[in-house]
């Protein structure tokens, strides 16, 4: 398994029409190290990047909504039955759970 950050991530050297792929799939590349720019073909740039690192599951770090923090999807307590579980989009984490900022931003952003 390969966890990463999908802010920047390294991958090795590939050829012209694996890079050409890569980029066409949504990564984006600054001073050699990539980043997602585009969700829009995620299923497909996940088993791109897997049979690249030959790696059997390719694992991203969520961003929480809230505080900003990356982290695991094995983390949350709803692991087991979320529909997006390591896929590189936002999410809320366990301790903004936890703590109920989610029902405050809710709440703050209901009074605007």
């Amino acid at each position: 398994m390969a966890v990463l950050n999908k802010k920047s991530f390294k991958l090795p050297f590939v050829d012209k029409e694996k890079f050409v792929l890569l980029l066409r799939l949504g990564l984006d590349r600054n001073q050699g190290s990539y980043c997602i720019k585009s969700y829009n073909n995620i299923e497909k740039l996940v088993d791109t990047i897997s049979s690249i690192l030959k790696a059997e599951k390719i694992v991203f770090l969520q961003t929480c909504s809230i505080c900003g923090k990356d982290f695991p999807c094995s983390d949350c307590k709803y692991y087991e039955s979320c529909a997006t579980k390591d896929l590189p989009f936002h999410c809320v984490c366990p301790q903004c759970l936890k703590e109920g900022r989610l029902c405050e931003e809710y709440a703050e952003s209901n009074d605007k």
